[in-house]
């Protein structure tokens, strides 16, 4: 084989896995989820530094309204399932968040006691992060965020699971907006 084009080809062949992904032809190994096998993933994902998952996880058909349940914890000890009891129509909403220099990203939130927990979604130039935050409602400063093991959260990218979650409404304190940040009291003000 002419080295001239062996050179070419070992150059051109890291750009192969992209150049298919960005053309929806390859899809990337699935996310670890706590959905049912019935139920369809909108969001999942690993935590950094646990062995804890947190999933969206969407009802089986088209259901309307829309079924969703939030899961958090472990597949033999779940910490957190919301709603409750079956498959309900929670108060989920989905918005997109707002960011300089091309990053966004998605959220999906609920409120939950007084508290709004946001899965969330971003990416932009050399920036890929995804995880949950955990804000008291009416407060600035969210009281916790867990980031997902890096590149390893699988978000809603199908058409209809995007119709489904674009249906909830949107949330106002989040649609357009930056996501809320911790409190770090260690940074003298």
């Amino acid at each position: 084989m002419n080295s001239r084009f062996v050179d070419m080809l070992h150059r051109a062949l890291p750009l192969v896995p992209l150049a298919l992904c960005m053309s929806g032809q390859a899809k990337a190994a699935p996310s670890p989820s706590l959905c049912a096998p019935d139920e369809q993933v909108a969001f999942s994902c690993p935590i950094a530094r646990s062995h804890k998952i947190v999933s969206l996880c969407l009802a089986p058909g088209k259901t309307t309204p829309p079924a969703a349940r939030y899961i958090f914890g472990t597949a033999s000890h779940p910490e957190l399932i919301y709603p409750a009891e079956g498959r309900a129509r929670a108060n989920f909403r989905t918005s997109v968040l707002g960011y300089a220099g091309g990053t966004g990203g998605n959220t999906y939130s609920f409120v939950k006691d007084g508290t709004q927990y946001i899965l969330f979604y971003l990416s932009g130039a050399s920036l890929e992060n995804a995880g949950v935050i955990v804000k008291p409602v009416n407060q600035i400063y969210a009281s916790a965020e867990l980031d997902c093991r890096p590149s390893t959260a699988s978000h809603a990218l199908d058409d209809d699971l995007l119709d489904i979650t674009n249906s909830w409404g949107t949330d106002p304190e989040l649609d357009g907006k930056a996501l809320p940040v911790t409190k770090d009291i260690s940074i003298p003000l």
